[in-house]
């Protein structure tokens, strides 16, 4: 009998225990993150079909970056609790639900870049800025009450001439939706000063300031993706020389291209000698070709790079006569996945490096990008402010 009376309260016990509480609900965690105010938005929601909303209107939702944070109580509909976060990095946050039942997860948040500006410079009087990356349309934008903004590429802003120095908040909103105010200086424009860069001789070097390489990919028949992938991965700006003909089979790409940022520069129309040409027919593979690329990509070319190198006098007038503004060269080359520099040095501040659109490109770039981090250089937009206080040379300073 008293083993019996053991057993019988051992199992009230464990029956006891047993029914300690009702089952847990099921419940999730969702969050979207909103560039446009740099917010992320939690919820915590039910499995359909289950008492959920009970257990949400009887719990409290909390959200810590970093262990300080903001916090809001859920309401008897549910709620949200929406989290101001850092642009451009990366955000850790606890969501802790307490009450009726608990539940601890944590999130990381990476968030994009805000757009920023890479270069700017005077062209055909207007003040070009180049950003970081494509820029979503916009409504229009006026800076110091009379300078008209207007869109030249996705990457692309023209501001027009103005005669008085202007300093003002331009704002960027990226494809992303990621916005941001960038302040800008824009010098007092006459039309004599902006077309003070001119066709004369070949610059195979740019710019230094700010550890500045430009890198440059030319003619265009083997388009890469691995390429694209990286320009929309690290805003990387390249300026690819297009052949038209090649241009002309993988259109699709190029508008990709240009859309992520890349800039355009005329290679000519079938990449001959122009030297061995007479004038007529050098000024036509000019013209032509930076027409085409124009109508084709929205971006009319300003800078030609003369196929192979092969330069004179007759080529800077065909370029002149053909619509261009300045020629490029180059002083370092891609040789396998081997840099060579023109003084056989590593590659230095203000060098125009140049790579052909071929197979392998995608490993020969990662190898270059290696060896510009390394150094501490920053990949910059080749534009015409580019060569500003540069001295040209006769003829690029590396074979093509």
């Amino acid at each position: 009998m008293v083993l019996v009376a053991v057993l019988s309260l051992v199992a009230l016990i464990a029956g006891c225990l047993g029914r300690s509480g009702p089952a847990p609900v099921p419940l999730h965690v969702a969050w979207v993150f909103s560039p446009a105010s740099n917010t992320v938005t939690i919820q915590v929601t039910p499995q359909a079909g289950t008492p959920g909303q009970q257990v949400l209107a009887q719990s409290r939702l909390a959200v810590s970056e970093n262990g300080n944070g903001h916090t809001e109580r859920w309401s008897a509909a549910g709620g949200t609790v929406r989290v101001p976060v850092s642009a451009g990095g990366r955000t850790r946050l606890l969501v802790q639900l307490t009450g009726s039942q608990s539940l601890t997860r944590t999130l990381t948040i990476n968030t994009p870049r805000p757009p920023r500006i890479v270069a700017s410079g005077a062209s055909a009087g207007r003040w070009l800025v180049f950003t970081s990356g494509p820029l979503q349309a916009g409504p229009p934008q006026v800076l110091c009450g009379t300078d008209e903004v207007t869109s030249v590429t996705p990457s692309q802003l023209a501001v027009s001439e103005s005669a008085t120095a202007c300093q003002a908040q331009l704002q960027l909103t990226a494809q992303n939706g990621e916005r941001a105010a960038v302040p800008v200086t824009i010098p007092a424009l006459s039309k004599t000063k902006a077309h003070a860069v001119s066709v004369d001789k070949l610059y195979c070097f740019a710019n230094p300031a700010g550890r500045a390489i430009y890198i440059t990919i030319d003619d265009g028949w083997t388009p890469s993706n691995e390429v694209l992938a990286l320009m929309h991965q690290t805003y990387l700006p390249i300026t690819a020389f297009l052949i038209a003909k090649a241009a002309d089979e993988n259109l699709s790409y190029w508008k990709d291209f240009v859309a992520a940022g890349g800039m355009i520069g005329d290679h000519t129309v079938s990449h001959p000698y122009l030297t061995k040409l007479t004038l007529a027919k050098a000024t036509s593979q000019w013209g032509q070709a930076r027409t085409a690329l124009g109508r084709w990509l929205g971006q009319t070319p300003v800078i030609g790079r003369p196929p192979y190198g092969a330069f004179d006098h007759k080529v800077e007038v065909a370029a002149a006569r053909g619509g261009l503004t300045a020629l490029a060269g180059w002083s370092a080359t891609m040789s396998g996945n081997r840099i060579q520099t023109w003084d056989g040095k590593p590659l230095s501040p203000g060098e125009i490096v140049i790579l052909h659109w071929v197979p392998g490109l995608g490993h020969q770039l990662t190898v270059l990008l290696a060896a510009i981090r390394a150094l501490h250089l920053n990949p910059t937009p080749l534009t015409l402010a580019s060569f500003s206080g540069i001295a040209p040379q006769q003829r690029s300073l590396n074979g093509d």
